[in-house]
């Protein structure tokens, strides 16, 4: 074949990849996948006494801006809300948290409501779950819930920091939680709606951190009663679990579910 045959072919093919867009690049921006629930460490390895911190709070709200956990040596409760990290104390005190505090257990997501739901007055914590569950698409996906409104009464608790060598978590609870009650107190409730079958890495049913609306206490709620307000739901259909480096974790035994469901209650 002769040189002229062969630029007339080459010619060719380079006018056939600049018209095709093969060479061109586009300006549109990355479409990033928001429903995703990330969550650092597993539910069971918590349970068994795995306090030690692993992830850092700023490394945490790059994967989501609401959701809960605790802090090294199972220090408070993690109440994340708007992008912004807080810790209720066992004194039942909100603190602000620093980004270079670490967490054993956390569960975040990026928060767009999928729908909204009109809270009724009187409508206890019982009541409230069985409303959530007539509303959602159905029992099999991950569900991240803020509710917000006004609290006719109001149970929450947390617990103090640890030492070494940890007890398991039915323990601590058992013997340190401390329980507060509140009354006629405005604020908001964050946390998930898991499946069944996430048992073992989180808390399969309903688990809601609370901090009240002057950011001033808050804790894991144990039972409450709105005489008003919304639940906003966002339905999350991905799951990014991190495990820990720590050998606390790596160590940590199982626990049965019967022993998740007495420290939640």
């Amino acid at each position: 074949m002769s040189n002229n045959i062969w630029s007339i072919v080459l010619l060719g093919i380079l006018l056939f990849l600049t018209f095709s867009g093969c060479t061109t690049t586009t300006d549109e921006p990355a479409v990033s996948n928001n429903d995703v629930l990330f969550q650092t460490s597993t539910i069971d390895s918590l349970i068994a006494g795995s306090y030690d911190g692993d992830m850092q709070v700023r490394d945490l709200k790059e994967q989501g801006d609401i959701g809960l956990g605790t802090f090294d040596r199972l220090d408070g409760e993690m109440i994340v809300i708007d992008g912004e990290v807080y810790r209720a104390k066992a004194d039942g005190y909100i603190y602000q948290v620093n980004d270079t505090a670490t967490t054993p257990f956390a569960a975040v997501t990026f928060f767009e409501a999928d729908d909204t739901i009109t809270i009724g007055s009187n409508t206890d914590y019982a009541s409230l779950q069985s409303m959530i569950k007539e509303n959602i698409p159905g029992p099999n996906l991950l569900y991240a819930l803020k509710i917000e409104g006004t609290f006719e009464n109001l149970s929450i608790r947390s617990v103090p920091a640890q030492s070494k060598p940890y007890r398991p978590l039915l323990d601590v609870v058992a013997e340190e939680e401390a329980v507060y009650h509140h009354e006629n107190i405005n604020g908001t409730m964050v946390g998930f709606l898991l499946p069944y079958y996430i048992e073992n890495i989180n808390v399969p049913g309903y688990h809601f951190h609370f901090i009240d609306a002057n950011k001033t206490v808050g804790g894991h709620v144990l039972a409450c009663n709105l005489t008003s307000g919304s639940v906003e739901l966002d339905y999350t259909y991905d799951f990014t679990l991190s495990l820990p480096e720590s050998s606390s974790f790596s160590d940590a035994s199982s626990e049965d579910k019967d022993t998740l469901k007495a420290i939640e209650q």
